[in-house]
């Protein structure tokens, strides 16, 4: 790797960094410093040679989407720079070791315009927002889509990119023109930095613009939304660090001056390596704000051979990363919680508990905020059959549980087609809180989900990068991650899932009809 040169005097690093008490085995160097730019946090937290978090240097700033009615989801990207300078200037000022590098990882799909000067025209628009859901129906009817989903991996949808800048491009014409460059947050983030930015494959993946054969930016999705190759960023190698700070953050942060800063790497794919699912033998099941299941391929398919309902990423050049998202996790919870009043959540998981499965005898599509796999409608809303009197909010909460898990249970079925494995591995807030909810989606599946034992995935996963850059490990499997309790299934309780999942999928099919959903364009599966 470029970076092993740069690690010379491990045992000099070793003797001369000085820090707190530190739980378990002494920090070995060298050290990554990992970035975790997510939707509703950004935390930085030092990492060892084994990919260990170091106790005490850890630092996390919170920010607050901007929502509207109308389907907005939005980040001040200044705000969140700031934000960033300010976190890293309190972990700084702990430690005094020479870091290896500086590695990150993103929430996906954001995106906003920049000017010639490189000043944001706009916020960054995250995969929740569905001001676009127009753009998606425009584009759909104009372009053969099925023929660019088998290029790009990514479906037709309003969390992709394609559908978000012809949105800006019909929606805020004026913007669109002065828009000199289209940059994600932490391409963002490292313009100030260093005066220049670059994409990893695993983030431009996310985007629904890059070509997998070509392992660049897809030609002819640009010329559908109006983009020039020039106004987005170099497409590079997750290892190839930029170097270099310019002031005043080269006096600011000396110690990072030097330092190689990684392009960031989606956060699915760094929650799947920290997680320890670096393979095809284990499938990582992740539910924070939103949700998602997916399985790391050696060596990645063709996109064209995807099973419909599917996506293909990348966690690198290499290695590939297929599954799918939901947009419903952990926001429904906070959702749910306001609107009817859920006892706290000690209380709260004490009396799911003592519902037996299904016996709500509700049936629920979970499209709180639209649907992504494996129908990939942004417009999608949720819908409620067999509420009655007497339903209580725990029983609401305990069927929209269930109904998430049974959208899990159908990405299961679809990767299938790609990965063998039996073995789930589940973080994520959502479900470290919730020991019903882990058991729940075991008994649904018909398969034992274990817990990550590892507090940070998304963080680890990032380190991870960083230290396969800085030629400290050559595998993933390297360093195995820490894992938790293991939920075995319950067999009488899979089959009264499996009963309650036939009533589902009738609700979906109804609402297809209803809604006069049409597939043959956008890789999308009827299960």
């Amino acid at each position: 790797m470029l970076l092993a040169r740069a690690l010379k005097g491990r045992a000099e690093w070793n003797a001369t960094f000085s820090m707190p008490a530190i739980a378990r085995a002494r920090p070995q160097a060298p050290f990554v410093l990992a970035l975790d730019l997510g939707t509703s946090s950004l935390r930085l937290s030092l990492f060892d040679a084994r990919a260990r978090r170091v106790k005490g240097f850890t630092t996390r700033r919170a920010h607050r989407v901007g929502a509207s009615a109308d389907g907005a989801a939005t980040l001040d990207a200044r705000a969140l720079f700031d934000a960033f300078c300010d976190a890293l200037d309190e972990l700084t000022a702990k430690f005094n070791a020479p870091i290896a590098v500086v590695a990150a990882a993103s929430l996906a799909h954001n995106v906003l315009a920049l000017d010639a000067n490189n000043a944001p025209l706009t916020p960054a628009y995250l995969y929740s927002d569905t001001q676009n859901a127009r753009a998606v129906e425009q584009l759909r009817a104009t372009y053969a889509w099925t023929e660019i989903y088998a290029r790009t991996g990514c479906p037709l949808h309003t969390s992709y990119l394609p559908a978000r800048l012809a949105w800006l491009r019909a929606t805020q014409p004026e913007i669109f023109a002065r828009a000199a460059h289209w940059v994600s947050l932490h391409e963002y983030f490292l313009l100030r930095l260093f005066g220049y930015t670059r994409v990893s494959h695993s983030f431009a993946a996310w985007s629904g613009l890059l070509n997998h054969a070509t392992l660049d930016w897809d030609a002819e999705t640009l010329s559908c939304v109006g983009v020039t190759r020039a106004q987005l960023s170099p497409v590079s190698s997750v290892y190839e660090g930029l170097r270099g700070l310019r002031e005043p953050y080269a006096t600011r942060w000396k110690e990072l001056a030097k330092v190689a800063w990684l392009p960031a790497v989606g956060d699915g794919a760094a929650a799947n390596l920290g997680s320890g699912c670096v393979d095809a033998t284990r499938i990582a099941i992740t539910v924070g704000t939103s949700g998602a299941m997916r399985v790391i391929l050696p060596h990645a398919p063709a996109a064209a051979n995807l099973q419909n309902g599917l996506w293909l990423y990348r966690v690198d050049e290499t290695d590939a990363l297929v599954g799918g998202s939901l947009n419903n996790g952990g926001n429904v919870f906070e959702y749910f919680a306001r609107i009817l009043r859920l006892p706290a959540r000690d209380a709260l998981e004490r009396e799911l508990g003592a519902l037996a499965p299904d016996a709500h005898g509700l049936t629920l599509l979970p499209f709180f905020a639209g649907e992504r796999s494996p129908g990939y409608r942004g417009s999608a809303r949720a819908l409620v059959a067999g509420w009655k009197l007497g339903a209580t909010p725990v029983e609401l909460w305990r069927a929209t549980l269930e109904a998430i898990a049974y959208r899990f249970a159908a990405l299961a079925e679809l990767l299938r087609a790609v990965t063998p494995a039996r073995e789930f591995i589940a973080s994520g807030a959502a479900l470290e809180h919730s020991r019903v909810w882990t058991q729940i989606i075991a008994d649904v599946l018909g398969e034992p989900v274990t817990r990550s034992g590892e507090a940070a995935a998304t963080a680890r996963g990032a380190a991870l990068i960083g230290l396969r850059a800085a030629g400290v490990i050559s595998e993933w499997a390297a360093l195995p991650a820490a894992r938790g309790e293991t939920f075995a299934p319950r067999a009488e309780y899979f089959e009264r899932y499996q009963r309650a999942r036939a009533r589902q999928k009738m609700l979906y099919y109804w609402f297809d009809e209803q809604s006069g959903c049409d597939r043959t364009q956008t890789g999308d599966n009827d299960e």
